[in-house]
């Protein structure tokens, strides 16, 4: 594991000025504390020093080309045990940014990382939402797709989830998106070549059984919520939602955080979520109506 770098009051007052870091950190227990992060890159959460932290990737050398990268201690693709792939359980917390659209398994994903922390344990992350950035051409991702995945074990992406990634993927930014241009009529983002490309990519990762990184999935925070919604009632989500921080205007991504409950019966658990999940959806409900009136001349 690696410590964190900062000092606890640099790290305090670095959080309360950068609202990015205050939503991958919130409820991480201070000042001492352990956990993961997963797919760092070259930026990994900025912790104070003692935090103890595990970065997790789909490969030991997933990053290895990136200048700067954080060295990968784990590698696991999301599917099967998380804890024995770390050797531990018990952790505190666990952070994602803009990974979990990766993921070629995402309900095997939280199941995984649900099981290797306590329980008040807390995952927090953030994922894009389609609708600012180059997914704004694409359906939001269904029941059925994330079913589908964790029925099949998928340990690299699907050629489904390839070609979707690279087919539909448009040349938009998402201050275009914010200033009224309408995302789905930007052109491809890989131009007339797209079908063409992203059937040769899926057919040759598939023959080779190479991983491709992909977006895998594709939400709002609504959709995500449905999911969510979808998967608890079936018993295939085991954590209870904290928050959902909606898109804030100019950027494209939300931030989620939830956390592993102690309640052991189903039905109750079941409960729990079902009263998250109804709140949650609620606020971003009035959130929307508000910014549809807003918008209104």
């Amino acid at each position: 594991m690696h410590s964190g770098s900062l000092s606890l009051d640099t790290f305090l007052a670095r959080r309360s000025a950068d609202r990015r870091l205050a939503r991958l950190t919130h409820d991480i227990p201070l000042p001492e504390a352990e956990g993961v992060e997963f797919g760092p890159a070259n930026n990994p959460t900025a912790l104070p020093e003692r935090l103890r932290v595990a970065y997790v990737d789909h490969a030991l050398d997933a990053q290895a080309d990136l200048p700067g990268a954080a060295p990968i201690d784990c590698a696991w693709t999301g599917t099967g045990s998380l804890t024995e792939a770390l050797g531990r359980d018990g952790l505190d917390f666990a952070i994602a940014a803009q990974v979990a659209q990766y993921v070629p398994n995402l309900l095997g994903w939280f199941r995984g990382i649900h099981a290797a922390l306590r329980p008040g344990g807390v995952l927090n992350l953030s994922l894009p939402d389609r609708r600012f950035m180059f997914d704004a051409g694409r359906s939001d991702s269904t029941i059925a797709e994330l079913i589908e995945a964790d029925l099949l074990g998928y340990t690299r992406p699907s050629p489904r989830q390839m070609i979707a990634h690279t087919y539909q993927a448009r040349a938009v930014e998402p201050g275009q998106v914010w200033a009224g241009e309408d995302p789905t009529r930007a052109p491809r983002l890989c131009g007339d070549a797209a079908l063409a490309l992203a059937h040769l990519q899926a057919r040759d990762a598939l023959a080779s059984g190479a991983y491709a990184n992909c977006h895998c999935w594709v939400f709002t925070p609504l959709s995500f919520l449905t999911v969510v919604d979808e998967a608890s009632r079936l018993g295939l989500f085991p954590f209870v939602l904290n928050r959902i921080a909606a898109t804030e205007p100019g950027s494209f991504e939300f931030y989620v955080s939830m956390r592993r409950d102690g309640e052991a019966d189903p039905q109750a658990l079941q409960g729990l979520q079902g009263g998250a999940i109804a709140h949650l959806r609620e606020i971003l409900e009035r959130q929307h109506r508000t910014a549809k009136l807003l918008a209104t001349p």
